[in-house]
C-alpha cells in the first residue's frame, strides 16, 4: 500500500477523490465547509473577514470553485453561495467534511501527502 492509500484509510473513496481533485490546501477545504454552513450569499470580503484571510486569495479560490461546480456566483456579481453541481459532488463534500470533523489529522495528512507527491512529479 503506498503512502497516500495508507493515509486515506479513514477517508471514503469519494472524499479522497474530491480532496485530490479540488483541494490543494487545508484552508480551501475550510472555505468550502464554511460556505456550506451559510444559508445566504456572501461576498469575498465578508468571507475573508470571517475567515481572517486575504480577500484576493479568497476571491481566487471562489472563482476556481465556481469553475469546478462547487460554489455558485449569485445574480449579484461577487456574491457566492455553496451549491454543488451534482449530488455526487455534494455527497463527496459531505464525506470530506465528516472526515475532517472526526479525523482532522488524517485529512490534513492526506491533503499534504497529495500535494507533496504532486510536487515530486513536477
Amino acid at each position: 500500500m503506498d503512502n497516500e492509500e495508507s493515509l486515506g484509510v479513514e477517508i471514503t473513496p469519494a472524499a479522497q477523490k474530491f480532496l485530490r481533485d479540488h483541494i490543494q490546501s487545508v484552508w480551501q477545504l475550510e472555505l468550502i465547509l464554511f460556505m456550506k454552513e451559510k444559508s445566504h450569499p456572501l461576498s469575498a470580503s465578508e468571507i475573508a473577514s470571517q475567515l481572517y484571510s486575504n480577500p484576493r486569495v479568497i476571491e481566487t479560490a471562489l472563482t476556481d470553485f465556481v469553475r469546478n461546480g462547487i460554489i455558485k456566483e449569485d445574480q449579484n456579481p461577487s456574491f457566492y453561495n455553496y451549491d454543488p453541481d451534482s449530488m455526487e459532488m455534494t455527497d463527496a463534500i459531505e464525506q470530506a467534511g465528516k472526515a475532517y470533523a472526526k479525523k482532522r489529522l488524517s485529512v490534513i495528512n492526506f491533503i499534504f501527502s497529495r500535494t507533496d507527491s504532486d510536487k515530486k512529479r513536477a
